[in-house]
């Protein structure tokens, strides 16, 4: 098949320390037999060895599961990250047309975000994980259809982007919110490098296996995306459904408004969200560009543009694996500042490259300091967070994401009026500047320590308003 061109949720005095809370939620006696406090039957203790103890969170089985469909929810989503950009570049060959299909994904959740968050502290994060699953699935094979109907035009792409847009929100919160409802505290900054870890993963696997499907026939990457959305919904079926529901009487704009105010009086919250911005505006949008990179710049067939997104996965869980490896790290700000100068560096090389060899080599590195740099974010993000607001703090990182689709715009603009190389290079150069500034500007973020094994919040808790 050919592609034609053309809740009332009262708060604390102050947030207290994290606690592990039974899956069947507050208020609700656990079950006879059930171990309180403690790990769910079945997890083995921390291993001693280092190399083990970057894996000591999946000994945990409730976690294991998630982890697993995580894998297989990450794969449908790499692989839609490959071939819709590539689908928009192929019928259009503009730029432009690229950065709008990229927008109409991103202003839904730019604009859903604090209402998925709301979602993922009111219900179940299990039933809100499949229902977003499983919509996503039936948007993969409308997609698939319209394809090999030969019917497919850019503004079915933004049509469906719209929709997708509007489901991601409900999506992230609560698979990120979910994890320390499954996992003791001593393990979470470990899960939480190791559910990044599983991402990057199928940042690997995955876009070699979309580039192999769209060399033969495009249909067959968005039915493969439908079907890595199946073994995610199977994997959840078999977890609890999670925790009690909270409050309602603040109603959902109230709730927003109370997660909203919990970061502004958290010093330490609005410092990482707001580094979390400019890297997401600046350095991730080179990803959707990479179908202009492969054909114009390095001029090298569909085949290849898979690898090109593999090397950048590599990189992503060599950074992951390192992250986790060094979860007790107490430097977190410092590696986090380091991470994100080589990331906006590394960009800007990568943008300068005309070899496919060393470009795949310079993928790789912006990959690990890429990854190192926004996973030390959220795992300081979700310790230092009350764990009745993980959803809804949660929610307001997630919205600095759906700000990358809204970039693609104007640089798909820049990459049809100066290049795609001086457009990144550019951006890289810009990113690697402003983290170089913060650094020296605000000196307490590189002092930012964190306590080895502590069972409390990383930093002093502050008083919600």
């Amino acid at each position: 098949m050919r592609v034609f061109r053309r809740e009332e949720s009262s708060l604390p005095a102050e947030p207290a320390p994290p606690q592990v809370v039974p899956v069947n939620g507050p208020g609700v006696p656990p079950a006879a037999g059930t171990r309180m406090p403690g790990p769910p039957d079945g997890a083995a203790a921390i291993p001693s060895g280092g190399f083990a103890r970057a894996f000591s969170s999946l000994l945990n089985p409730q976690f294991r599961l998630l982890w697993f469909g995580t894998l297989f929810s990450m794969a449908a989503m790499q692989m839609n990250i490959i071939a819709r950009p590539w689908l928009a570049y192929e019928i259009s060959g503009s730029g432009v047309a690229l950065g709008v299909v990229s927008l109409a994904r991103g202003l839904p959740m730019l604009v859903l975000s604090p209402v998925g968050g709301v979602a993922a502290d009111r219900f179940s994060k299990r039933q809100t994980l499949l229902i977003t699953q499983a919509s996503l699935g039936v948007i993969a094979v409308i997609n698939a259809v319209l394809i090999f109907s030969g019917l497919i035009e850019v503004w079915h792409l933004v049509v469906l982007g719209l929709v997708e847009g509007a489901i991601f929100p409900f999506n992230m919160p609560a698979r990120q919110a979910f994890i320390p409802e499954l996992v003791e505290q001593d393990r979470l900054a470990n899960a939480l490098a190791m559910q990044s870890t599983g991402m990057n993963l199928n940042r690997v696997l995955s876009p070699t296996v979309a580039g192999v499907l769209l060399a033969v026939d495009a249909s067959l990457a968005f039915a493969a995306v439908a079907l890595m959305y199946v073994g995610a919904v199977f994997m959840l079926l078999q977890l609890p459904p999670g925790r009690g529901a909270m409050g309602r009487g603040r109603g959902t704009l109230g709730e927003i408004l109370v997660g909203l105010r919990y970061i502004r009086t958290s010093p330490v919250l609005l410092t990482l969200i707001g580094m979390a911005f400019i890297p997401v505006l600046l350095g991730m949008p080179y990803q959707q560009l990479l179908p202009v990179f492969q054909q114009d710049v390095l001029q090298i067939g569909p085949g290849r543009l898979g690898t090109l997104y593999t090397a950048a996965g590599v990189g992503s869980l060599a950074g992951s694996l390192i992250i986790a490896y060094f979860s007790e790290f107490p430097r977190k700000g410092l590696l986090q500042l380091v991470s994100g100068i080589g990331f906006g560096v590394s960009l800007a090389l990568f943008a300068l490259s005309t070899s496919y060899p060393l470009s795949l080599a310079l993928l790789a590195l912006v990959g690990l300091t890429g990854q190192g740099y926004m996973t030390v974010n959220s795992v300081l993000i979700m310790l230092n967070t009350d764990r009745e607001l993980y959803g809804r703090v949660m929610s307001v990182y997630m919205m600095t994401w759906s700000l990358m689709p809204v970039a693609m715009l104007p640089m798909g603009a820049l990459v049809d009026t100066v290049g795609v190389q001086a457009t990144v290079a550019g951006a890289g150069a810009l990113l690697a500047l402003f983290i170089a500034v913060a650094a020296v500007v605000h000196p307490a973020h590189r002092k930012m320590e964190t306590p080895g094994a502590s069972p409390g919040p990383l930093f002093p808790p502050h008083a919600p308003p």
